[in-house]
């Protein structure tokens, strides 16, 4: 389940990834920048974040720095975006068909496996710390009953379970990791049919994202390299072209609002300090 949440994030900062790359204008695109995109969506995502070793506080690359800010700002600015989402499925579908075409599988299943060995690398301690902050703080007052779900979220995790790239994964690799971080997951309401329920405000949103990113920065550096030279060599087999298919099935989730355009420049605004801290973490 947490692979899975994790990838969905992906897809939904993927999805803003194309945003940019849309209408609103852009600079034109390299295949090296569009790499970088791809890991930024990934750790934009706050779900995939390496870091040198396991995290300390004092140390944290995301605690009082300005990425925790803008994480933040991101978190709060997606939030009504993500509560107006009545279904995800379609987006989630266009982008696992976009995998499907426009990445060789081989190098799609081996960013699959090398993300669960990275989650799987997490230390325990740091997965405690996040499951405390989720009940007392992100979904603190949160009902399953009647909480405000990420529609549709519930088919695209079952999607994503069956991708292939997923399905590569050993399965008793997902054994571990569902024991893993089964105290984490209980800490998420969920609807019936698998709906997740949002966070209950925007700050508890600012502070899911932040949280995500502490949990996975706690990656050990050797896991966290791996993953991300197996996510550039993904981004490489992606065209400017091929990825601009993806806005009209973006803005049919998300919309045009107003909301979808301040996360967007919101996702605009955290890439750079995603990109310089990642380059950073796995340079030591």
């Amino acid at each position: 389940m947490m692979f899975q949440r994790a990838t969905l994030l992906l897809l939904l900062s993927s999805s803003v990834a194309a945003f940019n790359l849309g209408p609103w204008g852009v600079k034109k695109a390299t295949k090296n920048d569009l790499a970088k995109v791809l890991v930024a969506g990934v750790i934009s995502a706050a779900t995939l974040l390496p870091l040198p070793g396991p995290a300390v506080a004092a140390d944290s690359l995301v605690i009082g720095t300005p990425l925790e800010t803008k994480l933040a700002n991101f978190g709060a600015a997606s939030y009504p975006v993500f509560n107006s989402i009545t279904d995800l499925s379609p987006l989630t579908d266009k982008l696992l068909e976009f995998v499907d075409k426009k990445v060789k599988a081989p190098d799609a299943a081996d960013v699959a496996n090398k993300a669960v060995d990275g989650l799987l690398a997490i230390p325990d301690s740091a997965i405690s710390e996040y499951k405390g902050i989720l009940k007392q703080i992100v979904y603190s007052g949160v009902s399953k009953d009647t909480c405000v779900t990420l529609g549709g979220s519930g088919s695209a995790l079952n999607s994503i379970a069956g991708s292939p790239a997923v399905k590569s994964v050993d399965q008793s690799k997902i054994d571990a990791l569902k024991t893993k971080f089964a105290p984490a997951n209980a800490a998420v309401p969920v609807k019936a049919g698998g709906n997740i329920c949002l966070p209950g405000s925007a700050a508890a949103s600012s502070r899911l994202w932040v949280a995500q990113a502490e949990l996975t920065f706690s990656m050990p550096k050797a896991e966290a390299d791996a993953l991300v030279t197996s996510i550039k060599k993904v981004g490489l087999q992606a065209t400017r072209p091929s990825i601009l298919t993806l806005v009209p099935t973006a803005e049919g989730v998300f919309s045009k609002s107003a909301d979808a355009i301040k996360m967007v420049a919101a996702g605009k605004d955290v890439e750079p300090n995603v990109i310089s801290t990642v380059q950073a973490a796995i340079s030591k």
